[in-house]
């Protein structure tokens, strides 16, 4: 046990604001880690009704509330810095089990790498991955709003070159269409 601790220990420290960590390497940290057993059939049933019976549109818009409401129950304090406010996302998201994130600056925006969510093993291959981006569209957006940002500033997924399961990249700054 205490091996995969350092290893998992060795790979967080490692990782660098922009890189993308070993896609192998999440999945089998969030499986071994988030996985609830008592939960596996109710979610994936609940994941496949949602998918039979809403639009994917809807389904994108529930999850960004249910993330939102989420991350009102997580209150972040006012951060003066990026580093203070990735300390302090990864903070609420480790204290709960939900992975981390890196914020990095490139141009007009700011990036969000968030990674080793339990969401696509909890929910299985009916929820799509714009699921859990639509999650941490409202999990981010409603943090920086405490924040105090100014208004037009929105969180939106982000393609990734390779998409996972495991990771997701997310931009904010101004509202594009």
């Amino acid at each position: 046990m205490w091996l995969n601790v350092m290893h998992t220990l060795q790979c967080c420290v490692n990782y660098q604001s922009n890189d993308m960590i070993p896609t192998d390497f999440l999945l089998e940290y969030y499986e071994r880690t988030n996985r609830s057993t008592q939960w596996e059939g109710f979610n994936q049933a609940f994941a496949s009704e949602i998918s039979t019976g809403l639009p994917s549109e809807e389904i994108c818009k529930l999850f960004f509330r249910i993330g939102s409401r989420m991350a009102k129950t997580l209150p972040v304090a006012r951060c003066d810095t990026l580093d203070e406010l990735q300390a302090a996302f990864n903070a609420r998201l480790q204290a709960i089990g939900w992975g981390f994130s890196s914020l990095h600056v490139e141009g007009e925006y700011l990036y969000i790498s968030h990674a080793c969510s339990p969401l696509a093993i909890s929910f299985g291959p009916a929820s799509g991955p714009e699921w859990t981006s639509s999650f941490f569209e409202g999990v981010y957006q409603t943090w920086f709003e405490s924040q105090g940002v100014t208004a037009g500033l929105h969180v939106c997924a982000e393609a990734m070159s390779e998409p996972s399961p495991s990771q997701i990249l997310l931009k904010f700054g101004k509202a594009w269409s």
